[in-house]
């Protein structure tokens, strides 16, 4: 089995809206992903609990709601903390260290392919580790060259 690095987009679609781009993921392929698409996909997925339950939202209504309403994102702390945590504890998903050389090369490859910093960051994670599949919902990875993208 090959490696593929998950993206953000392909946990927040998995744990908001029941896409099973993830599980048949987890069938064909060795997963890979990163602290900081963890911190990122566990963020957008509680910026979308709190539109959906408390309407329009920005990052003080986040914090406000989140502090005030906890049993309204437990929903989405199971599934970051038990489901992410169990992948992760069965060696189906791999966390990948991300180190000063990546960050470094992670600002060539923004400038190169036009990403911003996160997605700059993800794409030298995959090059530095080897990693030439990413599983991502976010076009903009079909622009770097040395990533395929899959299960869009």
């Amino acid at each position: 089995m090959d490696d593929v690095f998950v993206d953000s987009s392909t946990f927040v679609t998995h744990c908001m809206a029941g896409d099973y781009t993830l599980v048949k993921l987890i069938e064909k392929h060795t997963l890979t992903t990163s602290p900081n698409v963890i911190e990122e996909s566990f963020y957008k997925s509680l910026f979308l609990r709190t539109e959906a339950v408390f309407g329009k939202a920005n990052k003080y209504t986040l914090k406000d709601k989140y502090l005030k309403h906890r049993k309204s994102y437990e929903v989405i702390f199971r599934y970051y903390y038990h489901f992410i945590g169990e992948l992760v504890e069965r060696g189906v998903l791999k966390v990948l260290p991300v180190t000063y050389d990546i960050i470094n090369a992670s600002i060539e490859i923004s400038w190169k392919y036009g990403l911003l910093p996160n997605d700059a960051l993800i794409a030298a994670t995959c090059k530095h580790y080897g990693i030439k599949k990413i599983a991502t919902f976010d076009d903009d990875f079909t622009r770097v060259d040395f990533l395929e993208v899959i299960g869009v």
